[in-house]
Order: structure tokens, then sequence, then C-alpha cells
């Protein structure tokens, strides 16, 4: 896969097209005056994709935590959220 580098002055002219294809799964890497500086990807429904969970409970110490498989159906911001006691 290639990541298209476009100046900030191209998306500002061509937004449509840009969003369409990042919609598509594309990405592009942002310019201005020839130096990167930001990067337009897809969003994920998971914030940290790739990303290993180990679950802990609440009020625990570190020493207490044992690696545990988590399901897929358990994105890693609803286990922060659960580790925050926010549900």
């Amino acid at each position: 896969m290639t990541i298209e580098r476009i100046s900030h002055r191209t998306l500002r002219n061509e937004s449509g097209r840009v969003l369409k294809a990042v919609e598509q799964g594309e990405t592009f890497i942002i310019t201005n005056n020839g130096h990167d500086v930001a990067t337009i990807c897809p969003l994920s429904d998971d914030p940290f994709p790739g990303l290993t969970v180990t679950r802990a409970e609440p009020n625990s110490s570190f020493a207490s935590i044992v690696p545990v498989e988590t399901s897929c159906e358990e994105s890693s911001a609803e286990i922060l959220d659960y580790l925050r006691g926010d549900r």
C-alpha cells in the first residue's frame, strides 16, 4: 500500500476527493512547506488497534495482575472504562 503525500493546499482544494479516499481505506500524509506535519487515515472502532491487553481488577496491587485472554467483542476502550470504574 502506498501512502500519498499531499500539500495542505491540495487538501484544502480537494478535500472531498481526499475524504472519499480515506473512507475507502487510504491514508494521506499532509505536508507544509515540504515537511510532513499530519496523517489522515480511516478511523477504527478500536482506538488502540493491535494493543495486547492484560486485564487487572480495580483496587488490586500491581503484583496481582494475572494475564487472561480477552474476548474479541471487548475493545481496548471498554477495558479501560472497566478499570477506571466507568462501567
